[in-house]
């Protein structure tokens, strides 16, 4: 029988033990963790399709929009259905018609936000005088890194 230490066990140890695993253990704990990642989500997914099998019909009757919250009774319980919207607008023809309404003298602030994305991939290969102009602008984030291990050959 070995001490092998557990997902569970892992959230309650001090730094100094866990930089104690050894590495054999960090994989079978990464693997054990996408195990759980999976089973958690085919769980979601169980449970929303309970609720949707139970509820549905009768939030469908019951909306008179197609997005927004509602909410049902069934007995003792209050049940809420919500359908968030998502607005996306193809930047191309958006380009167009900005085009067309500062053409025709609108002020287009007056109608839409407007942002800048610069890839970095494209930032990188540009000349160096026009990198230097654009960098009091540039706001460079580093999230917390990732980690993986597995088996070496």
């Amino acid at each position: 029988m070995t001490n092998r230490v557990t997902l569970s066990a892992l959230v309650g140890m001090t730094d100094d033990q866990k930089g104690a695993i050894p590495p054999d253990q960090l994989v079978e704990l990464y693997a054990d963790l996408a195990d759980a990642k999976a089973m958690l989500e085919a769980q979601s997914e169980a449970l929303h399709r309970a609720m949707s099998v139970r509820y549905a019909d009768t939030f469908d009757g019951e909306r008179s929009k197609d997005t927004g919250l509602i909410h049902i009774e069934d007995g003792r319980y209050r049940i809420s259905q919500e359908i968030k919207k998502n607005v996306r607008y193809d930047q191309k023809k958006i380009k167009t018609i900005l085009a067309g309404l500062e053409a025709k003298g609108e002020d287009i602030s007056e109608y839409v936000e407007v942002s800048f994305k610069v890839p970095e991939r494209k930032h990188a290969v540009w000349p160096q005088a026009l990198r230097k102009v654009f960098e009091p602008a540039r706001i460079v984030h580093l999230p917390r890194p990732s980690y993986s291990i597995e088996v070496s050959a």
